[in-house]
Formats: structure tokens, C-alpha cells, sequence
């Protein structure tokens, strides 16, 4: 006989086409309802949607009801977390993933305990590395729908990570909301016989909810009414835990799947949410790049400095990015409204995060007993060599930089601008002259780990000036413009690269959610035909300055005419740093047409059958065509399974001899196009106006989201200017730690200094202010971790604030060495899990410590007090 686990639960979007405050308050009164049914007993469980962002917004305004909720999450009736959010896993990175369920289950335990399953019914696809990412909270029981490959059938089974961990996962298939047939219908044997499909086991989930869906008061006279009705099964009110613990006492043995679920077999999977509303995601990738490797790391390095910590900011920060990073939000297939919200939260934690930041900085400089004037700093625990672009404020045009040893540290001026320090008036004849130079520069700089370099600011009489040159080259690369096509030569490997970045214009008949070719559409290849082409060359830096404007289809209507009638002005900046292999990218355009996908291709030369990007804690393989394209109607998928492809940080191709990769600042699709599959298509933005459109070319049927309502989303055309960043690395070789190494010195290269002086009080917006020194400990590393292969994923305090953290994993699919710490003075080493928890003491009063070897895969949390 079947048994029927009912599962009461809501699923509560965070946001959508209605707003966070909209769902708050619809929240308030929800809660009230769930904890009336829970005293009543009408309800026996209820789950929360494994979030705990809506009980956080509810105990601000309700703190009366937080006994109440303990009271029931403790008898095991209240489900609680185990996430902050739902995160949408393509778009999240892993620290932000972590910190997503340090949130939920540190407030879920003062609470009562969390639910220890890990909950992610509507996420846009399942990354591969969910299950390690799990395992590290605790976390062995995993609930999806949405993702699963046609090939993958079997209901319950294992779901690996390359590292060996393992959840044991129940794939609804019929959606989270199925159950609600057994409120609004009669059929009852039906609903259990579609439930039943490809299931093997005796106990099987039936989930009671839905969207913002109201508690159902009388889900007990159904199951009453059920039970008379239905044969071979026995329905009953349970919760997920308990349902885990009788299913798995069937013992029987399930298959074991491993790797990323982004299928669109069972719902529509919508990969092209990767590229939706670039701007949101812009500023989102930046929000949690600055609090990963800037803002902890530096309020680490000021801690044990004797400058005490704001460890409250940085968890309301991580708040914000979680809520951010809920999949409709980080998607942006929502209201113009709520992204608007979304937006503008992004921006007051940017801001928030840049204050820490550069308070920080001012504060050990001016704290500084062996005072210079300018100081750069490196807080993470490995050397880094780097070239950086900062701004100096000089009351002198010409100076030289002196280091400590008394040597001249070589520079280029990239630009220089006079101000005037004197009191304002109307007639600026009238001002006095208190002139002085703001000048920013490319440097080189060598720092080592945990460190800092004093710099004095010397005055002579004349700076090296860039010449202006025909092309741009160092000792690796050389980069020409010839007839409007961009040629590359890698002088090391002796290869050209004919025509290496040009751009493709193509309509987009999509909408927020997917993007989708018009069906009149017209693709433009796009070089640099009557641009004008500035070059410049220095000691450190080389840079290729392109302006101009392409002509486009202003619409659909036009591009369907093949019509060109609006510019679209553009900027690209390409830049070259002495002796480096990668290849520096910003571009700027002013959008002005509609309806249209602009994309950065890179004409990599290597003909590929597979792509490679990053995931939250390692890298994918990817079939550059999916395999059911061309039988994915016959198999009943729910849109057309499209070859665009998420990345967090990276996209690759390689071969034996060559590798070539992008580095993204907050693009975050791709795909690999051309005749041989041997180009790399970045999509820089998509421009649509529409929440959810129907009959698509390549999603027919009803629209996303909104069925049967219009939504038109005027913002998400991005009339506006947009900026983009990134490099493109080339190397003989595939090394995914490299690239990672690459991307976070490239996050973390131009921000990190300050300059002790007092003609620019507007430096920063808290400059103004008057900032008292304290008395620093030694400026001295205190940690060095060297000889690691491993990638650093966080360098932060402990969760006590008594210590670091030390975070690092094996990208690569071989054994790789850990390193060696080496600690300026004796230490304790432990091994803390995801959560930050002390696991086990590896060694005590030690000087050094040998990391062992890290197995593919593996994450490694240490904490070193």
C-alpha cells in the first residue's frame, strides 16, 4: 500500500511582478494564519518554503509571535530553512551560496532548529555542486523540480558531487504545487497515480501549496475524504523530514546521478534568465565580489591590527545579496516596479559596502607610526603582482614614487586633472588659487601577503609621457587594427588571430525570462569600420582606445525591414599590463535600440565539441549543442533546450596547445558559436519589454509567468548607458586554479590604497570627515599561505571573531597540494565546517601548518586561531 505524505507548505517568491513590500504584508497576515491553524490543530505540520527572509521581514514587525514560533518549530510542526532565500544557483556564487545558509540556519537555530533538507523546488536548474555545498551545512536529504534530464527517470535517487558528497534527493515532478488537486478536486485515485510515476518506493510526497497560496483550513476533512475514496494507498499529514526517514527505511537502492540539471523536461527551465536585465546583475556581481575579497578580508587585517570589527554590517550586507540572489530577483523576471526595488537595494549596499571599505583603509593609514603617503594594500594570505589604475592628489603636476628602500617604482599617467581647494563663489574668477592635481596612474605592484607597501610621493620636474603608437603589445601579445578588424598575435606561441573580437547585433523576440530570435530577425556582425583608434604606450601599461557607432535596427519593425535607422554609440577599451598574458576589456555603449541581444564573440580558433565554465566551487564541461535539439518537442520538453550557458566568473575553450578564456564582471551567458564551434559569443545585454511573452520561436505555447496577463516591462529595453568588464586570458594550457587566481587579483586590482593627504577632502564621500588614529598592532603578515594549489575562496574573521577563516578548494580533477600556512606567531589550526563550526582540532601553539592534499573537488574550511 502506498503512503501518502501530504506536506502543508506555502511557496512565498520573495518578489515577482509584485513587489517585496506588496508580499510582505501579504506575509503578515499569511503568518498569522499559519500559527491560528497550528494552535488549532486544523494543521498539524507546515513548512515555510525552506527560507527564512520572510520570518526575518515578519519578527521585525511581529516580535510578539517569536515565542510562538519556537514553540512550534521545536515540537517539529513548524518547518523552518534551512536557506535565507531560494537562490537561483546559475547566478549565485559560492561564497554567496554559503553565506545564503550560514543566514538561514543560524536564525532558524535561535528559533528552535532548521530543516535539514535541502529545499529548492523552483530554482531555474540545480548546479553540480549543490550536494558537496550540502553536505558541509550537515545536509543530506535534497527536494527539486525543475531540471532533471529526459534520460534521468527514476523519482528518488543519489545525487553526487565530484567530490564524493552525496544527497539523497526526491525530484517532484509534478511541481510543488501538485497537491492543491487535492483541495480543488474529486479525483483523488488520479492525483495518486500521477504522483506515483517512475517511483518504485512505497512512501511517496504530495505537497499542499503553492504561490502566496492561503493555508488550507480544511486539509484534514480532504484527507478524510480521500482516504474513504482511494485504494492501495493511505494518505496522512507529514512534513519532509519525517518523509525522508520512512522512505529511506524501505531500503531499497536507488540510482546515483551526478552533474547539473538545467533540462527543461519537466517545466520550463529558461536559460536565457542568465541574461536578463544585465544591470541588476552588474551590480549584484560587484556587491558580493567587494564583500568576498575586499570588505572581509580587510576587516580581518584591521581586527588583529587593534581596530575592531562591524561584523553586523557585513551580515546585513550578505542579506541584502541573498535577497537579491532569490531566483526571480537575481533573474529579473520580475515587474519594472520590483526591479526598480531590487536595483536601488543593490545600490544603498554598494554604498555601504565602499564606506567599510574605505574607512578601513583611511584608518590603518592614518593609524601608521612610520607615516608615508600613500599606502596600497594586499589583505588576502598570498603574494600578489599585479598592475593597478589609482588616483593620486598632488599639490605638484610631476612627482616620483619612492618605496621603502628608497627606489623609484615606475608608472604611467594615464590622465591628469586640475582642481581648485579654495572656497566657492559665483564669479570663479573671484576663487583663490588653491589648485591641485588629481592624477591617475597605472603602477605595478609586488605585495606581498597580508601586507601593505609605504610609498612616499615625491615632486620632480617632468613625468614620462605615453607615446601614442600604431598598436599596443608587451612582451606576450600584440594587438593591431587593420581595416576595422581587431588582429591578435600571442608572440609567445606564435599564433594570429585573425579578426579576434568583433560583436553580433541580433533581434530578440524573447522576454525576461528567455531569450528567443525574432521571427523576422537580422543578425549584424559588428567591427570597427570608421572608429577612430587612439593606442597608447607606457613603462607598465599599454592601451587600445576605440570610438565610434555602429547603425542598427531601432525595433523589431525596422530590423524586420532591414532597416538601419539608430546609432548606437560605443566605447572599448582594451589594455595590456607588462608581461601579462590577458588581455584587459571595458566597453561603455549608450543603448538606443530596442528589442535586440548585443553580443562580445572572441574568435578563439579552436574548434570545439565542449565548453567549460565555472561553477560555485568548481568547472563543468558542456556540450557546445545539446543533445534533444533536435528531438526536444518529441520528448515533450517545454521549450526549445538552447545552447546558452551560465558562468559566475569564467567560459573557456581549450585544446592540448591552447587555452582561451573570459573573465566576467557580471555577464553572465554565453555560448559557443560559429561555423567549427570555435568562437565564444559573450552576451552582454538583451534588451526586451515584456514580463512573459507567448508562442515564442523557441518556447511556444503559454507565456512565462503571467499566463494570462501582460505585463509590459519598459526598463528591461536598458535605454540607458551600460558599462562592462572583463579579460580575456590566453595560456597553453587549461588550468581552472590559474583563472581563478587571475580573477580574483583582476577583483581586487584597483581599490585597495590610500593616500594621506589633506588638499582632496572628496576623495571618498566619509573624507570630509575627521577620523581619529588608534594605536595598530604590528603592520607585519600574519599569514602566509604558500605552495597552494587550491583556489582561495574567502579570507575572513571566524564566526566568534576570534580568528581567521580560511576557505579553499580544488577546482582541477586531480589530487592537488593544499600549502603550507606560516604564521608569524603560534597558532591553532581547526576544521570548521560550512557553517563555521569547529569539527576538529588539527594542531595547537604551531608556527607552520602543512595543509594535506586536496582531493578533486574537495572544499576545505580552516580556522586558524
Amino acid at each position: 500500500m502506498k503512503k501518502i505524505h501530504v506536506i502543508a507548505h506555502t511557496h512565498w517568491d520573495y518578489e515577482w511582478y509584485f513587489s517585496r513590500q506588496e508580499a510582505r504584508v501579504q506575509f503578515a497576515y499569511h503568518m498569522n494564519e499559519v500559527l491560528e491553524a497550528l494552535k488549532s490543530h486544523q494543521l498539524e505540520y507546515y513548512m515555510l518554503d525552506g527560507q527564512m527572509a520572510i520570518v526575518d521581514d515578519y519578527l521585525q514587525t511581529n516580535p510578539d509571535k517569536k515565542d510562538a514560533i519556537k514553540k512550534y518549530n521545536r515540537a517539529g510542526r513548524l518547518l523552518l530553512g534551512p536557506w535565507y532565500t531560494q537562490i537561483d544557483e546559475f547566478t549565485t556564487s559560492g561564497e554567496s551560496a554559503v553565506r545564503n545558509l550560514q543566514l538561514g540556519m543560524n536564525l532558524a537555530n535561535e528559533l528552535g532548529e532548521p530543516m535539514k533538507i535541502g529545499y529548492l523546488p523552483d530554482s531555474f536548474g540545480q548546479s553540480q555542486d549543490m550536494p558537496k555545498i550540502y553536505n558541509g551545512f550537515g545536509i543530506h536529504n535534497a527536494v527539486f523540480w525543475r531540471g532533471l534530464p529526459y534520460e534521468n527517470k527514476a523519482r528518488e535517487f543519489k545525487w553526487r558531487s565530484n567530490d564524493g558528497s552525496e544527497v539523497y534527493t526526491v525530484n517532484i515532478k509534478n511541481g510543488y504545487y501538485v497537491g492543491g488537486e487535492l483541495i480543488n478536486c474529486q479525483n483523488y485515485q488520479q492525483l495518486i497515480n500521477k504522483i506515483a510515476t517512475d517511483s518504485l518506493h512505497q512512501n511517496l510526497a504530495l505537497p499542499v501549496g503553492g504561490d502566496q497560496r492561503a493555508v488550507d483550513f480544511n486539509l484534514k476533512d480532504k484527507i478524510e475524504d480521500a482516504n474513504r475514496n482511494v485504494k492501495n494507498a493511505y494518505l496522512k499529514e507529514s512534513s519532509y523530514p519525517q518523509f525522508f526517514r520512512e522512505l529511506k527505511s524501505e531500503g531499497r537502492i536507488v540510482p546515483v546521478y551526478q552533474g547539473e540539471y538545467v533540462d527543461p523536461s519537466v517545466s520550463k527551465i529558461h536559460r536565457g534568465i542568465y541574461s536578463s536585465r544585465y544591470d541588476l546583475k552588474q551590480v549584484y556581481d560587484r556587491l558580493e565580489r567587494i564583500l568576498t575579497y575586499q570588505v572581509e578580508p580587510l576587516m580581518a587585517y584591521a581586527k588583529f591590527r587593534g581596530i575592531a570589527s562591524q561584523i553586523g554590517i557585513v551580515k546585513d550586507l550578505w542579506k541584502t545579496v541573498a535577497r537579491g540572489q532569490a531566483h526571480d530577483s537575481a533573474g529579473g523576471c520580475n515587474s519594472d516596479k520590483t526591479n526598480d526595488d531590487i536595483f536601488h537595494r543593490g545600490i544603498v549596499a554598494l554604498q555601504t559596502a565602499n564606506a567599510v571599505r574605505d574607512y578601513l583603509l583611511r584608518k590603518l593609514s592614518i593609524s601608521d607610526l612610520n607615516r608615508a603617503d600613500l599606502y596600497l594594500y594586499n589583505p588576502l594570505p598570498f603574494h600578489v603582482k599585479r598592475v593597478s589604475e589609482i588616483k593620486i592628489s598632488t599639490k605638484f603636476p610631476h612627482f616620483d614614487l619612492i618605496d621603502e628602500d628608497g627606489n623609484k617604482i615606475e608608472y604611467d599617467v594615464l590622465n591628469q586633472q586640475i582642481e581648485n581647494a579654495a572656497l566657492l563663489r559665483r564669479n570663479h574668477a573671484e576663487m583663490e588659487d588653491e589648485k591641485y592635481y588629481v592624477t591617475r596612474i597605472a603602477v605595478e605592484l609586488d605585495l606581498r601577503e597580508t601586507g601593505l607597501r609605504r610609498i612616499r610621493i615625491k615632486e620632480k620636474k617632468q613625468h614620462f609621457e605615453m607615446k601614442e603608437t600604431q598598436k599596443i603589445q608587451n612582451d606576450r601579445l600584440k594587438i593591431v587594427m587593420i581595416d576595422g578588424k581587431l588582429q591578435l598575435e600571442d608572440v609567445e606561441s606564435e599564433k594570429n588571430y585573425s579578426n579576434f573580437l568583433f560583436f553580433v547585433d541580433q533581434g530578440d523576440e524573447g522576454d525576461n525570462y528567455d531569450y528567443s530570435p525574432a521571427f523576422n530577425d537580422w543578425r549584424l556582425d559588428l567591427d570597427f569600420k570608421d572608429a577612430e583608434v587612439k593606442c597608447t604606450t607606457g613603462k607598465v601599461i599599454s592601451k587600445m582606445q576605440i570610438r565610434g557607432s555602429w547603425q542598427l535596427p531601432s525595433d523589431l519593425e525596422a530590423r524586420k525591414n532591414r532597416v538601419k535607422n539608430e546609432k548606437l554609440k560605443y566605447f572599448v577599451e582594451l589594455t595590456l599590463d607588462k608581461e601579462s598574458p590577458q588581455i584587459g576589456f571595458k566597453m561603455k555603449v549608450k543603448n538606443t535600440v530596442k528589442d535586440h541581444r548585443l553580443r562580445l564573440v572572441i574568435n578563439a580558433d579552436l574548434p570545439s565539441e565542449y565548453s567549460y565554465a565555472d561553477t560555485q566551487f568548481g568547472v563543468i564541461q558542456r556540450d557546445v549543442v545539446d543533445p534533444h535539439l533536435t528531438n526536444w518537442k518529441e520528448i515533450g520538453y517545454h521549450e526549445e533546450p538552447t545552447a546558452l550557458r551560465p558562468m559566475l566568473h569564467f567560459a573557456n575553450l581549450h585544446n592540448d596547445q591552447r587555452s582561451i578564456t573570459f573573465l566576467t564582471h557580471g555577464m553572465k551567458s554565453y555560448e559557443v558559436i560559429g561555423e567549427n564551434f570555435d568562437q565564444l559569443a559573450i552576451t552582454l545585454y538583451r534588451s526586451v519589454g515584456f514580463l512573459g511573452r507567448p508562442d515564442m520561436k523557441r518556447r511556444p505555447g503559454d507565456a512565462s509567468g503571467l499566463e494570462r496577463h501582460e505585463t509590459p516591462t519598459p526598463d528591461s529595453q536598458l535605454q540607458k548607458k551600460l558599462t562592462f568588464d572583463g579579460e580575456i586570458l590566453l595560456d597553453k594550457r587549461f588550468d581552472p586554479r590559474k583563472i581563478q587566481q587571475q580573477y580574483l587579483v583582476h577583483t581586487t586590482q584597483n581599490e585597495l590604497y590610500y593616500q594621506c593627504q589633506e588638499i582632496n577632502r572628496y576623495v571618498t564621500p566619509l573624507e570630509y570627515f575627521s577620523c581619529n588614529p588608534v594605536k595598530l598592532k604590528s603592520f607585519k603578515n600574519e599569514v602566509d599561505l604558500q605552495d597552494s594549489e587550491c583556489v582561495l575562496s574567502s579570507w575572513k574573521l571566524t564566526t566568534d571573531g576570534t580568528g581567521y577563516e580560511l576557505r579553499i578548494y580544488n577546482p582541477n580533477s586531480n589530487l592537488c597540494k593544499g600549502g603550507r600556512l606560516i604564521f608569524k606567531s603560534p597558532k591553532t589550526v581547526a576544521k570548521l565546517d560550512l557553517n563555521g563550526k569547529i569539527k576538529e582540532v588539527l594542531a595547537s601553539d604551531v608556527s607552520s601548518y602543512d595543509i594535506l592534499d586536496v582531493e578533486k573537488g574537495k572544499i576545505i574550511t580552516l580556522g586558524i586561531f
